[in-house]
């Protein structure tokens, strides 16, 4: 199978077989849904029968060039930007639910993989949301919003030391917020990495949707 495009993004379908679980990427702001593709594509071997959306941010870019953003960073600052994030949210939340209809699941056999803004999606989506994942993978995010659901989604943080956009301290905040709200969290900090994601997070993104999908998903 291929991937297929849609109004929202990209699909792409198990190589053979039903569908048992479905992981979501969200891209950085200014890209687009074809920028994480290849993490699908590097995946979809060690994860058979699982599908890959890959959607594209809700809004255009402020920037241009065709990308997108999930939203704007125009003048963002301490005070308006949770609240930025949880407009998005609520528009995010629709799309999943749509999503989730499409493929014929249920929260329990959805995972989210973030990349810096689709990483703060992802991840006010864990502390919020009591519906929870089967598992949440976060590159380079950070945590915008006290955490107030109790779902135990287990969480994967990854985030490059040297990164010089959002300061790998971020890491440690959300680490410890989840971990004290009783979720199960499994944070990595890589020396020598900056705001991207390497080749050893790419495997640790993997082998965190291995263990959860192979548990939690039948």
């Amino acid at each position: 199978m291929s991937w297929e495009p849609f109004e929202l993004g990209w699909r792409l379908a198990p190589a053979e077989g039903g569908v048992r679980a479905v992981v979501v990427l969200l891209h950085g702001v200014g890209s687009n849904a074809r920028d994480l593709m290849p993490l699908a594509e590097a995946w979809r071997d060690a994860l058979p029968g699982v599908g890959f959306v890959s959607l594209d941010g809700s809004e255009p870019f402020d920037g241009g060039f065709g990308g997108r953003q999930w939203y704007s960073l125009s003048d963002i600052d301490q005070a308006n930007g949770a609240e930025r994030v949880a407009r998005a949210a609520a528009t995010f939340g629709a799309r999943l639910d749509e999503e989730l209809a499409h493929w014929r699941l249920d929260y329990g056999a959805l995972a989210l993989v973030g990349f810096s803004q689709g990483s703060i999606m992802s991840l006010y989506y864990a502390a919020t949301r009591p519906e929870g994942a089967a598992a949440i993978v976060a590159y380079a995010g950070r945590l915008v919003t006290p955490v107030v659901a109790r779902s135990g989604t287990p969480l994967t943080l990854v985030h490059g030391v040297n990164d010089d956009v959002i300061p790998v301290l971020e890491l440690e905040r959300a680490a410890s917020a989840f971990s004290d709200a009783g979720y199960p969290v499994d944070a990595y900090a890589l020396p020598g990495v900056g705001h991207t994601i390497s080749a050893d997070g790419a495997l640790l993104g993997r082998d965190a949707l291995v263990r959860a999908l192979s548990r939690g998903v039948t």
